[in-house]
């Protein structure tokens, strides 16, 4: 597989729990064809075979600099046996004992169940139920998608594996190099009956088992992804749940970063400086540089993201109406969220700008650091900005 984790169907989501507007897509797309047009580098292929491809430009592509040397040590591998039991105990397989066996001696396949906020056996009560001709009510609609899903995980087995290896790779390169981290990732795809994430973490031991709800990912049947599509959107949301788990396991400590119970400014910092990274992650290859194809949304969250600002360094709301803003910033849609659209925003162009080292050793600072170094980098470059009272108060307590 190359080294990129490309989308070229303008369905993708691009968050764990919706997806671009189509609108939206169709016009960053058109500024994707406008952009290899002027510099011939793209995937699209608009020159002559018979010549040799233009050297990439890496400001055309994602920011992540895998040859850049790294102290971590992570593995990701994927899992497709738990899903292939559940399948064959959907149609009947003859072998439905052995399946069940298998399914429940699974560590993975409990660590998925219990991810989904789920008792394992509950779920397998409901199962065998199934099986033997008592329907669950959701377990048995996913019977009619079965062929599909055998699709979606013959190309896991497939295709998955290198593609795991360098999501694992891209998820080492953003996490700060203070603190060596060692970690065996786990991608499980699974049929969840519960929870309202479509890739959801649990630890088992020494192991971050990651379940991909199969049904949650899909959606309806009829414009369900083609099956290599739903490999790169599950790898991307894995991509984000997995960095967010090892930073805050591992980097989100006190007193570098602040433990965000108070409603105030340096919470919300702090909640768009960790948003960041997996935001991005969220992102297929093909909309980077994220400015300017996604421009217009991005400026609507930093508006967003600048009133709030004013609000909280004010001062003068109750602290129940400041709770309540900041709760609303993680509420609704991928766009909504102005904290983790602004924080993915900050990350690329610090690593564009600043270098990964020195982005790396920012977040590693606190979030003050990290909106610090971007008001420093960005000066006299078309980025979206800070609002005035946000960077008076980022200089009156400098990092």
């Amino acid at each position: 597989m190359a080294e990129a984790i490309r989308s070229g169907c303008a369905r993708n989501s691009h968050s764990a729990h919706s997806g671009l507007p189509r609108g939206l897509v169709f016009a960053a797309l058109a500024t994707l064809v406008a952009l290899t047009a002027l510099t011939g580098v793209s995937g699209l292929a608009l020159g002559s075979p018979a010549a040799p491809p233009p050297p990439a430009d890496p400001a055309l592509g994602p920011p992540f600099d895998l040859a850049a040397p790294t102290p971590h040590r992570l593995a990701f591998t994927i899992d497709t046996a738990p899903a292939r039991d559940v399948l064959a105990l959907l149609a009947g397989a003859p072998d439905a004992p052995a399946a069940l066996r298998r399914l429940k001696a699974s560590v993975n396949a409990t660590a998925a169940i219990r991810a989904e906020g789920l008792s394992p056996d509950d779920f397998y009560g409901r199962l065998v139920s199934t099986v033997a001709g008592t329907p669950d009510p959701l377990l048995s609609t996913f019977v009619a998608k079965s062929p599909y899903f055998s699709r979606v995980l013959d190309t896991l087995e497939t295709e998955g594996q290198p593609a795991a290896g360098l999501v694992g790779r891209r998820i080492a390169s953003l996490l700060p190099t203070g603190t060596p981290i060692t970690a065996t990732i786990v991608l499980v795809p699974f049929f969840g009956v519960s929870g309202f994430a479509e890739v959801a973490g649990a630890r088992d031991g020494g192991a971050l088992v990651l379940a991909a709800d199969l049904p949650r990912l899909t959606g309806d049947l009829g414009s369900a992804p083609m099956p290599r599509e739903m490999l790169l959107k599950m790898l991307r949301a894995a991509a984000a749940e997995a960095w967010r788990a090892l930073f805050d396991a591992h980097v989100r400590k006190a007193p570098a970063w602040p433990d965000e119970r108070a409603a105030d400014f340096d919470t919300l910092l702090a909640r768009t400086a960790a948003e960041g990274p997996p935001t991005l992650f969220l992102i297929p290859d093909d909309f980077f540089p994220i400015v300017p194809l996604l421009e217009e949304p991005i400026v609507r969250a930093f508006a967003r993201w600048n009133r709030a600002a004013d609000v909280l360094i004010e001062g003068k709301r109750k602290d129940s109406e400041r709770q309540e803003l900041l709760a609303n910033a993680a509420k609704g849609d991928f766009w909504t969220r102005y904290p983790a659209i602004v924080g993915a925003e900050i990350t690329d162009a610090l690593l564009r700008f600043a270098g990964r080292e020195r982005y790396l050793s920012a977040l590693e600072a606190g979030p003050r650091a990290v909106l610090s170094l971007y008001l420093g980098v960005t000066k006299g470059k078309r980025v979206p900005e800070l609002s005035k009272a946000a960077r008076k108060a980022l200089a009156a307590k400098s990092p």
